[in-house]
């Protein structure tokens, strides 16, 4: 499927042949070594909603708290969850289905050799038909472009019900309501809503937690399955 836009990335500096961090820039920030990963505060006020360092630490408590043996991360940009994750000893897979993050997410990994860290592209529709589950799934800032942009669901039922056929235990949701700008600006006239999404939930999943976000209009939902 063809990237409706260019990769969000401002910098992936490697450093030359003996440089032991790589830096990255752009939607994610973050320091890379081939044992550590530092996330990074945004270097601007653009994305108010994705600061690295501030929602990296609110992952952290999460990932610690379900203690999950496998992780992946939908919508995973510039992988920065994903190595996060391995760092701590957990095999993890990212999926986007834009290319251009996805090379970034392997040439990363194959510059610092870490081994349980992997990346595919493709689509909800076509990766929930494949037989693999995790423990934790998060799935950040993508419920809008779903619902109604790449891949077009119009309807939360079916798009819910893919992400929850991949996970064992749990989905951290985070979610554009329709307050926000770009929420509004791609669901607009669609019946994409806050509620919507809340009603769906509570008939798929046993329990869910909103949790406060990085902005108002794009909070938090812990679901468990």
């Amino acid at each position: 499927m063809k990237a409706l836009e260019r990769a969000d990335i401002e910098s992936v500096l490697f450093g030359g042949h003996d440089s032991i961090v790589t830096q990255v820039r752009g939607y994610q920030n973050y320091d890379i070594s081939d044992y550590k990963i530092t996330a990074i505060n945004n270097p601007s006020k653009k994305r108010p909603w994705t600061d690295t360092k501030i929602k990296s630490e609110f992952w952290k408590k999460i990932f610690d708290d379900l203690q999950p043996k496998s992780y992946a991360d939908f919508g995973c940009n510039l992988g920065y969850y994903v190595f996060a994750s391995t760092f701590s000893g957990v095999p993890s897979l990212g999926v986007d289905y834009n290319s251009e993050y996805i090379h970034i997410c392997r040439a990363i990994k194959f510059r610092h050799n870490i081994q349980h860290a992997n990346f595919i592209e493709t689509t909800l529709a076509s990766w929930q038909l494949s037989s693999c589950k995790y423990d934790l799934l998060t799935v950040f800032n993508v419920i809008h472009h779903l619902y109604n942009r790449t891949e077009q669901y119009l309807e939360m039922e079916p798009l819910i019900t893919d992400f929850a056929n991949k996970a064992n235990k749990a989905i951290l949701f985070e979610v554009p309501t329709e307050k926000d700008k770009k929420g509004h600006k791609w669901a607009m006239d669609t019946g994409y809503s806050e509620q919507l999404f809340v009603k769906t939930i509570e008939r798929i999943f046993s329990k869910y937690v909103k949790i406060e976000g990085q902005t108002k209009e794009r909070p938090y939902y812990l679901c468990t399955l």
